[in-house]
């Protein structure tokens, strides 16, 4: 997967979750300041990723995601470590 591709299905997945359209949703996009995710949110959208690219996501791991392109960075590195077979 591309990291176009990532970051089109990370947004996609926002997009459906959030009820907003894909084009609202930037790389910059702070997930709690900018499109209102609060804790909760943010695990449930943790869940869809991990469902979507087929991986696990530590809570730890997720402490430190603040905007989309966190997101997208994070399964960038995951998924370069872990390549598909």
């Amino acid at each position: 997967m591309t990291n176009p591709e990532i970051e089109q299905k990370v947004k996609e997945i926002l997009a459906a979750k959030l009820e907003r359209p894909v084009g609202d949703i930037h790389g910059e996009s702070r997930l709690s300041e900018d499109l209102g995710v609060d804790s909760f949110g943010t695990v449930e959208i943790m869940f869809e990723i991990e469902e979507a690219f087929g991986l696990h996501i530590a809570d730890s791991d997720i402490e430190p995601v603040r905007t989309v392109n966190d997101v997208v960075v994070y399964l960038q590195e995951w998924l370069a470590k872990n390549p598909r077979k």
